[in-house]
């Protein structure tokens, strides 16, 4: 039931985020519960609760008693207050909110709490006369420490975070209920289109419980076709820098890969304009674990969503002209995706701020993070930190999602090419050890500092700028996999190149075929990201397009 309604939750969820209370409060709800339920919540003391519905409560403590006084109660029913403390600082992903002026009977000042809501049970007693149980909780968040860890694992078994019928079959699939799995699996077989990435996936799962129930010779049929569409050089692991907040996907990818030297355009492509299979010089993207990119549309002052074999994008943040309003951007230039929120954060650069954009449907504005800075790249580390390049300050900090000051963790002494200076700082990467890399733009180098050093090291080029296997032009987009191998693209060159922990020099993977729009070449380059397989997606600037180079 709860898949089936998943629009109708969805869409509750975002009118609580959107109306969410802004003050730590308390709130009672008053009903009755069999003696049963009462004993076994007096044994679960400092232990937590997860509601499966949505949870009404009231401020007023009076009327939250009245509904104690139903005389049609049945007799066995202990009457019972919960009085709960609310903190909406710890309701990141589930919401709550005052519904009063929404609700037929506004004087019952309801307080309506997100399904799933997690409570901290802290005290079970009578009250002062004996009439009734008083139940203390305390709303906590999905990051309290007993709770982090088991959540994350299951969120680990069940895919990527992200709900869909292969999210609900593997539930099931763990349920026992095998045949209701392999119909939802079935099911979302029929949806996918031919060239869809979750099909050898989804074939893998068929294959599996077709082995399960006895089926063997279904379950190699199954297996057979998922083999068929995985690359032979199957990456060696895939994984999110956190699943419960950033859903960037880190490949660990072999020494000895190579990829198609052709790229395909997977977004774009159709010269400079503003319609939605176009962009108008794109910046930075970013893929997640979904397949699903997001792409800076600078000089569209705009954020364009594009699914993977889609021929068009869909607006979802900005585009209502270039402006400082909360409902406009100026000079786009970086984006990244924060599941926690399920919001963009976006480096508006005309503006001089980072702001974030809800991707709820009918969001019509963000709101400003950190303002007055010369923001240009973004990155997250897994503890939800967010990390900003200020080419204006020729530095990079990291800022507490509400922090408006911020850390200093690269350069900061001045404009120039020391250690422990940077000289136009654009693209920014952060590894699981909280490492920053940087691009140095106009120092023709990719720089490290690792967690807690002034100075930096250099991780690639550095001998000033060229074409030489040992040098960049301007470096610009950035990433780095779980060998630390770092990719990035040399602008200037028009080419992406490779280089490995240590290496004096890097190979060029993909471009170095001088400036053009062909499917070997690039017109200046930008962002630059990996999908789940380990494919190569590159922003070409000025040729309008991004182009996907897939590995081989």
């Amino acid at each position: 039931m709860i898949f089936l309604f998943r629009a109708f939750i969805s869409d509750i969820q975002c009118q609580l985020k959107n109306h969410q209370i802004k003050n730590s409060l308390r709130v009672y709800r008053g009903q009755r519960i069999s003696t049963d339920e009462v004993k076994t919540l007096k044994q679960y003391l400092g232990q937590f609760i997860s509601l499966n519905s949505f949870f009404s409560t009231s401020t007023d403590y009076r009327q939250a008693l009245s509904f104690l006084n139903d005389p049609n109660a049945a007799e066995n029913l202990e009457p019972v207050l919960f009085e709960i403390v609310a903190d909406p600082k710890v309701a990141t992903t589930k919401p709550f909110a005052d519904i009063s002026a929404f609700s037929e009977f506004p004087g019952e000042s309801e307080i309506l709490f997100m399904l799933g809501s997690i409570f901290r049970l802290d005290n079970v007693n009578h009250s002062s006369d004996d009439q009734v149980w008083i139940i203390l909780m305390t709303l906590c968040s999905e990051k309290e420490h007993d709770l982090k860890n088991v959540l994350m694992y299951t969120k680990y078994e069940l895919g990527c975070g992200q709900t869909n019928l292969r999210t609900l079959g593997k539930l099931l699939w763990q349920m026992g209920k095998l045949n209701l799995a392999e119909q939802y699996f079935t099911r979302l077989l029929k949806e996918l289109s031919p060239n869809d990435p979750l099909l050898s996936d989804l074939y893998e799962d068929l294959g599996k419980i077709a082995s399960h129930t006895g089926d063997y010779d279904k379950s190699v049929q199954w297996h057979k076709k998922s083999l068929a569409l995985k690359n032979p050089n199957a990456l060696a692991g895939v994984f999110n820098d956190d699943e419960s907040s950033n859903s960037i996907v880190i490949p660990s990818i072999p020494a000895n890969v190579q990829w198609a030297q052709n790229g395909a355009t997977v977004a774009g492509g159709h010269g400079e304009g503003d319609a939605t299979n176009q962009f108008n010089e794109p910046g930075g993207l970013f893929v997640d674990d979904g397949q699903t990119m997001v792409i800076a549309d600078f000089a569209n002052h705009r954020i364009i969503q594009w699914k993977i074999g889609d021929a068009n994008g869909q607006v979802i943040a900005g585009g209502n002209g270039k402006g400082n309003g909360l409902d406009q951007l100026c000079w786009p230039i970086d984006v990244l995706i924060d599941n926690e929120t399920d919001s963009l954060i976006i480096c508006d650069l005309g503006n001089r701020r980072a702001v974030r954009w809800s991707r709820c449907s009918g969001i019509t504005q963000g709101e400003i993070l950190i303002d007055n800075i010369g923001c240009f790249g973004l990155a997250m580390d897994h503890q939800r930190n967010l990390y900003v390049s200020d080419f204006g300050k020729d530095e990079v900090r990291r800022y507490q999602i509400g922090d408006k000051n911020g850390t200093l963790v690269a350069g900061g002494y001045g404009q120039g090419d020391g250690l422990n200076q940077l000289n136009v700082p654009t693209y920014v990467f952060v590894d699981q050890h909280q490492s920053v890399y940087v691009s140095d733009r106009d120092s023709h180098r990719v720089m490290k500092w690792n967690k807690g050093p002034k100075e930096g090291i250099i991780v690639a080029a550095g001998q000033g700028e060229g074409n030489a296997l040992t040098q960049l032009w301007r470096p610009n987009g950035l990433f780095i996999d779980t060998l630390d191998t770092i990719y990035v693209a040399d602008l200037g060159n028009h080419r992406v190149m490779r280089w490995p922990k240590g290496a004096k020099q890097g190979p060029v993977i993909v471009g170095g075929n001088g400036l053009g729009e062909e499917a070997n070449q690039f017109n200046s380059l930008e962002g630059l990201s990996f999908d789940r397989h380990g494919n190569l997606h590159v922003v070409d600037y000025y040729n309008h397009r991004v182009q996907r180079f897939s590995i081989e």
